[in-house]
């Protein structure tokens, strides 16, 4: 367990994952100490199941998008005193295992933003490969930022970045959008290989 959890907080936005954000929150409550679980309007029992765990749990009452919930998240977070943001999908996808090295290469890299990259190969589709390929040529020629794998939601950021990314898109373009801006605002930044777990087709 990470000696410097206390000062970073991992959110987690959430839409109709009681299946499976309780395996994930018991993980991820291993390596931190502060979890914010925003619901983002499920009509099943993802926040009766969040709330069986030590995590703050947020709701909004209608179905906004992960860029909305993000944003709650984030705002939550910050407004508790954190430092350093690292989110995370509530499907099970990502090793919570991770967080410590989110934060670690954060710390040494002295970066403003800290990206998964995924291995591409592993489980995705030819179309999810191509498609990834894509996004991060468009953003390197339209934002002057190159990144492998621009649509990873496992990321990394400071308070100070998060002010400077400040994205408006309210659905699944938000990671894509927090690239984009990271090259406009000339964001420091690395990219760290994870494992992934597809748990859908």
């Amino acid at each position: 367990m990470p000696k410097e959890k206390s000062d970073f907080a991992v959110v987690i936005p959430a839409y109709n994952e009681a299946e499976r954000i309780g395996k994930v929150l018991e993980r991820t409550q291993k390596y931190a100490s502060l979890i914010i679980v925003v619901d983002d309007g499920s009509t099943d029992q993802t926040a009766k199941v969040a709330q069986k765990f030590k995590v703050k749990v947020l709701r909004h009452p209608v179905n906004l998008g992960k860029g909305a919930a993000l944003k709650t998240g984030c705002e939550a977070a910050f407004g508790m005193g954190v430092k350093i943001v690292v989110t995370m999908d509530s499907d099970g996808q990502h090793k919570p295992e991770d967080i410590p090295r989110f934060i670690k290469a954060l710390k040494d890299k002295k970066v403003d933003l800290v990206l998964g990259s995924r291995n591409l190969g592993f489980g995705m589709t030819l179309v999810r490969i191509l498609g990834n390929k894509i996004d991060s040529f468009l953003i390197a020629r339209f934002f002057g930022i190159y990144v492998t794998d621009p649509i990873c939601g496992f990321r990394a950021f400071t308070k100070e970045a998060y002010q400077k990314l400040a994205w408006e898109s309210p659905g699944y373009a938000v990671e894509t959008e927090m690239v984009a801006k990271a090259g406009l605002r000339g964001l420091s930044f690395v990219e760290i290989p994870i494992e992934t777990l597809y748990t859908d087709k």
